[in-house]
């Protein structure tokens, strides 16, 4: 349910040791430069919305055309306003803005807004930004924007947009924050809120980020009493390399983090030579990054909105204290809806309670002897005509210790039962404190009375998938809070250093400290014949291309496999030799691993989120199947073995269809020293693949059959 909030208790005054941005979201006093007199203008927007929630402050106005606007004095420019005033909200052309912020530092003035349009997104911008830029650094000025729609600080009445979604008579105040590189997008999360009555605390359009990003603003609303919940809307980040830090602040204060990412197609890594960075995409790599640091990912708009409300209104699910034993409890008044709910928990990951013994024994007293008495429960219709039948059997289910939460379908008067039964579902809700979600056929029930039952403990979804997606927003949250900290004791390995080497030999000091061995090998130079260099092997063997060679030894033809005597190395040999154009380089022979399943380990430098680690399928399947998942270094075995149980590969590893289990823990500490090692190399060291690596039988370990490493030019 929603947090009580004590709104007299959040200081709306700096303090010696507040933060930069407190003159933002608090200021004593705000300087509207640019403001209009027209109401029909954007530019009036500000000063209406301001007056419209009661601004305490003082309200200063610039600009020369005017003497009085609305009653208020208008100054000719920023140099007659007065000195010390806490923040400008700036509205002037493009080209104006450097020296309307200079004039601004020498007023004395801490913070500015700038709503303006016309910077990196035009031509001959980028030194407009630069003037900025240094401003900002000479005078300390925190600057949101600039091509923003600007901030709302609900409890402080500070409503600094033009945006429309805040032109009402009455914002309601929640513990929620909406944080967007859009305005129009945060606008409309917030104009959505504000509609059906949920309400948010702030929101906050960064637009170009000039000096203040996204995760800056995160971290200020990280240290407010108002905030429980934190939705995001981002194309990218250009500081990503902080978000552990966000997000492991997020969890000491027990905030949720809620991404909508957009710009997922465009590809990323474009000079990336490996496989695996060829397919690291915005949003693979984002996606698994959020899921590394249990960040919630939706979808669309529709789902941005929809799980601020279930954050507000919903209760978390309970938690039973018998392992693999609590769920959702499903209580289906139609027969039909069973399966399709049952169907649906499984792809969702939403886990069905197992009901007690004693459950099932009252329901099968209290219930039609042809329902269904286990878990998902057909309470059939003879309830609706004997409404003590259906609370009394409301009543058992949410007294099992197993049932975290319930679902209720109701079946084509939906509608109508759901009124019926208004105040016994929220009995349920509020004395077990159980999230309680009542399905409907399809029916849409108006936003006004789905908030009113919201209030008490009871969310009506249009139909079982909606009922059970919100539930499974909740089991998703809490599942990274009960995660919080638990890697924390977990012992990291000592540091790893390495220096770094294009070549085979140099790289087998890397896999050596890492824990990765490779097959016995020869170098096969052109003067030499195959039986003297592959003397001490055992056949049959490989014959490639020296790693540091030729990149992509597959599609050039520039790999032999299953080669059985010396004979068929030394006429492999002179074909490869023809097919890359080099007679006069050196071949690498190598004996053939017979077992295991194939994997592929990389490390590269990501323009967003800097050292990322790349664990998945192994040879060419890697970028035909693109079953690989991506973190953000550094990262801990458990955030790895988590990674690899998403994939495909972990059906492999662990013994599919008869298969041997094969050794996964020493993949997942592979790859956990890989990554500790990247850190520590210089940053021309651009990327490593490790591809195939072969995950042996269990206690043999993993074998690496080629390197890649790429520098920067």
């Amino acid at each position: 349910m929603r947090r009580d909030l004590n709104l007299d208790a959040i200081p709306l005054e700096k303090t010696a040791d507040s933060s930069r941005l407190d003159a933002v979201f608090r200021p004593r006093s705000v300087c509207l430069v640019g403001v209009s007199a027209d109401p029909a203008r954007l530019n009036h927007a500000p000063l209406n919305l301001l007056r419209m929630h009661d601004f305490p402050g003082d309200i200063h106005l610039v600009n020369p055309k005017y003497d009085v606007i609305d009653g208020l004095p208008c100054h000719r420019c920023v140099e007659d306003v007065p000195y010390g005033v806490d923040l400008a909200l700036v509205m002037v052309p493009a080209a104006e803005v450097p020296d309307t912020l200079e004039h601004c530092c020498d007023r004395g003035m801490k913070a500015a807004i700038v709503l303006s349009s016309g910077f990196e997104e035009i031509e001959g911008g980028v030194t407009l930004v630069e003037q900025m830029r240094r401003i900002c650094s000479e005078h300390n000025l925190t600057l949101i924007g600039p091509n923003c729609e600007g901030v709302w600080s609900v409890a402080a009445s500070t409503i600094l947009t033009f945006g429309s979604a805040a032109k009402r008579q009455r914002l309601y105040h929640a513990p929620l924050a909406v944080v967007s590189q859009s305005g129009a997008m945060s606008g409309a999360v917030a104009r959505h809120l504000q509609d059906q009555g949920y309400g948010c605390s702030y929101v906050v359009s960064v637009g170009n980020e000039t000096d203040t990003s996204l995760l800056d603003v995160t971290d200020w609303l990280l240290d407010q009493d108002d905030v429980a919940h934190i939705l995001f809307f981002m194309e990218g980040l250009r500081d990503g390399v902080r978000l552990k830090r966000i997000v492991d602040k997020a969890r000491r204060r027990n905030v949720t983090l809620v991404a909508l990412k957009s710009g997922n197609s465009a590809v990323g890594a474009e000079a990336a030579a490996s496989h695996t960075g060829k397919i690291a995409t915005p949003y693979a790599i984002y996606r698994d990054v959020f899921a590394q640091f249990g960040i919630l990912q939706v979808d669309s708009l529709t789902d941005l909105v929809e799980i601020a409300q279930v954050l507000l209104a919903m209760n978390p699910p309970r938690r039973s204290k018998q392992a693999n034993q609590g769920g959702v409890a499903v209580c289906s008044i139609p027969g039909g809806t069973r399966a399709l709910t049952a169907d649906l928990c499984g792809a969702n990951d939403v886990p069905l309670a197992c009901f007690q013994d004693e459950t099932v024994d009252a329901l099968e007293q209290n219930l039609p002897r042809f329902g269904y008495f286990k878990n998902p429960i057909d309470l059939t219709g003879q309830v609706l005509s004997r409404p003590n039948m259906l609370n009394d059997a409301l009543e058992i289910v949410a007294k099992d210790p197993n049932t975290e939460a319930l679902i209720v379908q109701f079946a084509n008067r939906g509608l109508h039962d759901v009124r019926k039964y208004e105040d016994a579902l929220a009995r349920i809700a509020r004395e077990y404190r159980l999230p309680v979600v009542v399905s409907l056929l399809s029916d849409e029930m108006p936003p006004e009375e789905r908030r009113h039952h919201a209030e008490s403990g009871v969310f009506v979804a249009r139909d079982p998938r909606d009922a059970v997606r919100w539930l499974a927003w909740l089991y998703r949250v809490r599942e990274t809070i009960s995660c919080s900290g638990q890697e924390s004791g977990q012992e990291r390995q000592g540091e790893i250093q390495w220096a770094p080497s294009d070549t085979w030999r140099g790289t087998l000091g890397l896999l050596d400290k890492v824990g990765i061995k490779t097959p016995r090998f020869a170098v096969l130079r052109p003067v030499q014949d195959a039986a003297r260099a592959c003397a001490d092997l055992v056949y049959p063997v490989a014959l490639k291309a020296m790693p540091e060679d030729v990149e992509h030894k597959t599609d050039l033809g520039a790999v032999a496999l299953n080669l059985h005597n010396a004979t068929e190395v030394d006429r492999m040999a002179r074909t490869i030799r023809e097919r890359i154009g080099k007679p006069e380089n050196d071949l690498l022979v190598q004996e053939m691993i017979r077992d295991g399943v194939e994997a592929s380990l990389a490390v590269m430098r990501n323009p967003d989120f800097g050292a990322v680690l790349a664990i998945g399928a192994g040879g060419v399947m890697v970028e035909l199947l693109q079953d690989v998942a991506y973190l953000a270094l550094p990262a801990t075995e458990i955030q790895i073995h988590a990674a690899v149980g998403r994939l495909h590969l972990s059906r492999l590893l662990a013994g599919f269809r008869g298969m041997p289990l094969v050794d996964r823990q020493a993949l997942v500490r592979a790859a956990a020293r890989l990554g500790d090692a990247f850190l520590n190399m210089k940053a021309s060291v651009q990327e490593i693949e490790l591809n195939p690596v072969f995950v042996r039988p269990n206690g043999q370990g993993v074998v690496a059959v080629d390197v890649l490493v790429r520098r920067s030019a």
